[in-house]
């Protein structure tokens, strides 16, 4: 598409109120979507791909339906009007009393108008879009040690797609391999969330016993939304309370999780492959002690991608015996000769047996559509960002590294390379191998953060992407920054 015909679309605001927004200090809320993920006829390798994303979880975007945005249509007066009211009201916290968005055959779908003191939300009859947000752990995964200097864990929930009007949601903690009382202290209650706030931060306190018996686990829950709020994925997750004088197991194909004496995994963060290729193979992997047979349950779900139309749906129960370590399932794509963008499903490993835990538990799958976007040659490694934060408190920070473009096995290395940041003091230095199985698209590796005593926020770690193989070559970002915050 040529420059001109470009500055009309509508995937150019995206790109131009992310801008904007950021700009004046508001940031994106962790990297939960790509425009990509939600809509099917936006294109994974499209230039507002991340863009569409974020202004969509900021709510200042919608579709013209729940899965289509028509990136490359022309843009409206009317639909501008629209996208910069929007941006005036979350810049200024205005919550408008007039309906944001008016259905035509044209422009966004319609959303019915919250007030501020709505108790309860009105959904679209024509678009799934919720202006008042979605309610969700931050993290699919938490982590901290038994012995963290605080004596407690941070632990943060968020609303995306929306922030018009007001809800609550409830909480709890409960025992998973955790004992109430020995290992941590429980905590359950209800987080009230107002017009515009979009995180919440609970603080559970962790019991440092004297025992040597590995990491335990806690299960975190949100349940019960009120309001104008709904909860979306995951709303279920695990916090690990990992034991320091117990070495951890790790495996460079996976990422380096600080695992139980028995971590089971999917084998990457996010996979991707294209419409016409007939299946995807689905790696498991269990990592630790594996003197004993255990069990675990994997199945796919609906995104943007449908069953039977997009994929066959495929669930069942992995039995790992004694030694065993890689398990594998495949799920078959339904190719067609529409153009309809990329489509995701989900895959979520659940009830692992045997004192088990899950590392990366649900991972997206992106089916590439063959006729709008062939997927050729070997595709580009980076990172996902050029910046990532983590706090000193929170024990170590997640990093992404994303295979684009290439659906071949590839392997990159990765590394901490200085910064204002001092090694052994504030953060431990790190360095592997990212290993890519076809379809893989998305690992994490983490840096270790120390928790210290001195007021010395805002301290840096470079990171460099080198060596990758099948001739890939690195795109940008190839080096990125961590900054740790006290």
């Amino acid at each position: 598409m040529s420059r001109a015909k470009r500055l009309f679309t509508r995937a150019l605001p995206a790109t131009f109120l992310a801008g904007t927004l950021f700009g004046v200090g508001i940031t994106s809320i962790g990297a939960a979507f790509r425009g990509s993920t939600i809509f099917r006829d936006v294109p994974s390798t499209h230039y507002a791909d991340e863009a569409i994303g974020e202004m969509y979880q900021l709510g200042i975007i919608k579709g013209l339906d729940s899965s289509h945005f028509g990136p490359d249509q022309a843009l409206t007066r009317g639909q501008a009007a629209l996208l910069f009211q929007r941006l005036r009201n979350e810049l200024k916290g205005i919550t408008s009393s007039i309906s944001s968005s008016r259905s035509t055959s044209s422009s966004s779908s319609s959303s019915s108008s919250v007030s501020s003191s709505s108790s309860s939300s009105t959904s679209s009859s024509s678009s799934s879009y919720n202006p008042g947000g979605t309610i969700r752990f931050n993290a699919n995964e938490f982590n901290v040690d038994k012995n963290v200097a605080t004596g407690e864990v941070a632990i943060t929930i968020v609303r995306i797609g929306g922030n018009t009007g007001a809800g609550t949601v409830d909480y709890a903690f409960t025992d998973g391999t955790a004992v109430t009382g020995k290992n941590y202290t429980p905590l359950s209650g209800t987080l009230s969330f107002a017009t515009k706030e979009t995180s919440k931060q609970i603080k559970m306190k962790i019991l440092n016993d004297t025992t040597t018996s590995g990491t335990k686990t806690v299960n975190l829950t949100l349940s019960k939304p009120t309001g104008v709020l709904v909860i979306g994925e995951p709303k279920t997750v695990v916090l690990n309370i990992n034991d320091p004088n117990v070495a951890s197991s790790s495996s460079s194909s996976v990422s380096s999780i600080p695992s139980a004496a028995t971590t089971i995994t999917l084998s990457a963060s996010a996979y991707g492959i294209a419409e016409n290729a007939g299946t995807v193979t689905i790696t498991v992997n269990r990592t630790g002690v594996t003197t004993a047979a255990m069990n675990v349950n994997y199945a796919t779900s609906n995104g943007t991608a449908n069953t039977g139309t997009d994929y066959a749906a495929a669930s069942g129960t992995f039995t790992f015996g004694v030694g065993e370590t890689v398990k594998a399932f495949t799920v078959s794509i339904n190719n067609n000769s529409s153009i309809e963008g990329s489509r995701v499903f989900n895959v979520t490993l659940s009830s692992p047996t045997g004192g088990a835990v899950l590392g990366t538990l649900n991972a997206p799958v992106t089916i590439n559509d063959d006729e709008s976007v062939p997927v050729t040659g070997s595709g580009t490694l980076k990172f996902s960002s050029s910046n990532f934060s983590a706090t000193e408190a929170s024990g170590r920070a997640m990093i992404t590294v994303n295979h684009a473009g290439g659906l071949g096995a590839v392997s990159v290395n990765y590394a901490t390379t200085g910064g204002s940041a001092v090694v052994g003091t504030d953060y431990a230095a790190t360095s592997g191998t990212l290993s890519f199985a076809a379809g893989e698209t998305s690992k994490v590796f983490y840096v270790p953060i120390y928790l210290d005593s001195l007021s010395d926020g805002g301290e840096a770690v470079y990171m460099s992407l080198s060596s990758p193989t099948a001739s890939t070559p690195l795109s940008d970002p190839s080096v990125a920054t961590l900054t740790i915050n006290e």
